[in-house]
């Protein structure tokens, strides 16, 4: 098939805050050096900057200061509130514990609060206004190779049948050749994995793992929430043995989001993160501060927990890793947009250098990975490296293991970690240690909402003419030995119930459908899937959740 190619100098693959960010810095590095201007494309899979840009964050201002130092008087910046007030709180099935201390890392007072949808579309204006290209709607679905240098991306094919042929309305992708490349496509980033798989670029790191996070965003009535409250949960409804917590922020509006993470590496077969969110939210203690509220919006993703310990060589011939793709989050205090934005900055940095010595090697971007361990990035990220290995022996070893290092520092050694889905044990060995689930909450339809309902909140929409992009190399692994081992995981870990075990009369079992159109693109399957037969790859670009500026 004969495809356009379209030439640029440098080009950013994902419009997060760490491309954004990049793209911003590198044409102030320009401008200040003087010359010409090299063209720069950023390409957003959704179907705009911030529509799989999941709501409510607490911003560290640290990597913003340094991108644009006068955030603060620009009418505007889309901010929701200052943190005014917060609550450190561990949970029990029926009652709460508030902290009489928080811990420095979690200390938030002072600190803005975000909606992330808006706050890229800012940073994507700031992008534009300097002569950044932002192309939403374009799906990067292979990388570019001449040998084993990076040259670029393709992007996907639209308008192809069931089969992969062309309809109609068929546009094929293009061939977007590029300089540097720098890729920022999220958590368990399709290009990114190519990419590191075959340049070896984590065989001296530990493997990347991962929670779910589950958020929604709730629209209060009037004067609930005051002030720029703030809280941070430990304990139900997660058990002993799961790693993970919660959060909620007030917003704008009369709008708050609350959230819940849970550790893929947890061993529970029937581990539901949709359903353990409406659990949470209906304890005593967060539904006396939302629990008149009505949910509006819904999203799931993937969040990286491996923090400094799994970031891989992040540069090689023709290509940067940045954000959430190269696991730039520090676990411990739950927070990664500023990490991330200072990556996409130093990889911003050592492309400008690339472009003015004409060298595009690995050589020459490995300056980015070397300014990123004499930043701050390193400060802050390495005390927390053994983070979550530290809580593989349950929550209380966990707590006292992370609270020695946080008093002494981690030491030299990293503990080791395995891919999160190794860690799923059969239901017959985890039905023999007797834990019990938890009850689950009556739905309402408002505040308390099934999975089908949830995912209606999370506008996600796909063309269902074309292949699903959720493959499963052999779905007779799941009528079978995953059946009888572990009850298919799978139907109940998706948070937005993609796949379902459908009874066939002509094979006289149930057999697996996947509903694609369901899916919000936040990769668990393809993470938490016992037998590693589920790969996620990009629909249509255009497709997927719509989570918009709430």
């Amino acid at each position: 098939m004969q495809r356009e190619e379209l030439p640029c100098d440098i080009l950013f693959v994902g419009a997060g805050p760490a491309c954004l960010a990049g793209a911003i810095h590198l044409m102030d590095r320009v401008t200040e050096a003087g010359g010409e201007a090299p063209t720069i494309f950023v390409i957003e899979k959704g179907s705009e900057v911030g529509a799989h840009q999941l709501s409510g964050a607490v911003l560290d201002p640290i990597a913003l200061d340094e991108l644009i130092p006068a955030w603060r008087e620009d009418p505007s910046f889309p901010l929701e509130h200052f943190v005014e007030r917060e609550e450190m709180v561990y949970l029990t099935a029926t009652n709460w514990l508030v902290a009489p201390w928080i811990p420095p890392e979690l200390h938030n007072e002072g600190k803005p609060v975000v909606a992330l949808g808006k706050f890229v579309k800012w940073l994507a204006a700031q992008a534009e206004a300097r002569g950044v290209t932002i192309l939403p709607g374009f799906a990067g679905t292979d990388v570019l190779w001449e040998g084993d240098r990076v040259v670029g991306v393709r992007t996907g094919d639209k308008g192809t049948d069931s089969h992969g042929a062309p309809r109609d309305n068929f546009e094929p992708g293009v061939d977007i050749k590029a300089k540097v490349t720098i890729v920022g496509e999220g958590p368990r980033g399709h290009l990114a994995r190519r990419i590191i798989q075959r340049r070896g670029l984590d065989a001296e790191s530990q493997p990347m793992v991962y929670s779910i996070g589950v958020k929604e965003v709730l629209e209060l009535p009037p004067g609930t929430l005051k002030d720029g409250f703030v809280a941070h949960t430990l304990g139900y409804p997660l058990d002993a043995h799961t790693y993970g917590g919660s959060f909620l922020y007030a917003m704008a509006d009369d709008k708050v989001c609350i959230g819940l993470l849970v550790g893929l590496d947890c061993a529970d077969p029937r581990m539901d993160a949709q359903a353990m969110l409406q659990q949470l939210k209906a304890h005593p203690y967060v539904r006396g501060i939302i629990g008149k509220g009505k949910v509006v919006k819904y999203g799931a993703k993937a969040v990286t927990i491996g923090g400094w310990s799994s970031i891989p060589e992040l540069a090689t011939d023709g290509a940067m890793l940045v954000g959430d793709s190269a696991s730039f989050l520090n676990p411990m205090r739950i927070k990664g947009i500023h990490l991330s934005m200072k990556s996409g900055m130093l990889a911003a940095a050592a492309a400008f250098a690339a472009l003015k010595a004409d060298d595009f090697s690995a050589t020459t971007l490995r300056a980015y990975p070397e300014a990123l361990k004499a930043s701050w990035v390193r400060t802050e990220m390495e005390p927390s490296k053994n983070m979550h290995a530290n809580f593989h022996q349950g929550f209380a070893a966990g707590m006292v293991k992370t609270g020695l290092q946080w008093l002494v520092g981690p030491g030299s050694a990293t503990a080791p970690m395995a891919p999160d889905h190794r860690r799923m044990e059969p239901l017959a060995s985890f039905d023999a240690k007797g834990r019990r689930p938890n009850e689950a909450p009556t739905y309402d339809g408002t505040y308390l909402l099934d999975k089908l309902t949830d995912v209606y909140h999370s506008g996600t929409k796909h063309d269902e003419h074309q292949p699903a992009h959720l493959k499963i190399v052999d779905t007779d692994i799941c009528a079978t030995i995953c059946r009888e081992q572990y009850g298919n995981p799978c139907t109940r870990f998706c948070p937005a119930q993609v796949y379902n075990m459908i009874p066939n009369e002509k094979t006289g079992r149930a057999e697996m459908q996947v509903d694609f159109s369901n899916c919000v693109h936040c990769k668990t399957c393809d993470i938490r899937d016992p037998y590693q037969v589920i790969t996620w790859v990009p629909p249509e670009g255009g497709n997927g959740p719509e989570y918009g500026i709430l």
